[in-house]
């Protein structure tokens, strides 16, 4: 059976700190992996009608997955507007579900 999963370019465990947020939260891959998928299921969530772009992106090439990242990469993509939208989402109470429980977010409160 041939495997057709896309290739794990995650460079570093996933409780290793990656980023510091805007707040000051030191964010692990882990974390920042949850946070960008929020972002992007929204994304994906509000541009259903007539049609998502980024659906249609994901599945006609696929997706890696944020997870699978490496810290690069993530760092790139949050910096890149994810932040500003996660953080903008987080105030207006729009995320599609709560933040991770590991989240540093989450000790803020």
């Amino acid at each position: 059976m041939p495997n057709n999963l896309p290739v794990d370019y995650k460079d570093c465990s996933a409780d290793e700190e990656v980023i510091v947020d805007r707040e000051g939260h030191f964010l692990t891959h882990y974390v920042l992996a949850e946070r960008l998928i929020q972002v992007e299921y929204k994304d994906i969530t509000d541009d259903m009608l007539p049609q998502s772009e980024t659906l249609i992106y994901i599945l006609e090439g696929g997706f890696r997955g944020f997870h699978k990242y490496t810290k690069q990469q993530l760092r790139d993509e949050w910096l890149d507007g994810a932040e500003e939208r996660w953080f903008q989402m987080y105030a207006d109470k729009e995320l599609p579900w709560e933040p991770y429980e590991e989240d540093p977010i989450c000790q803020s409160k």
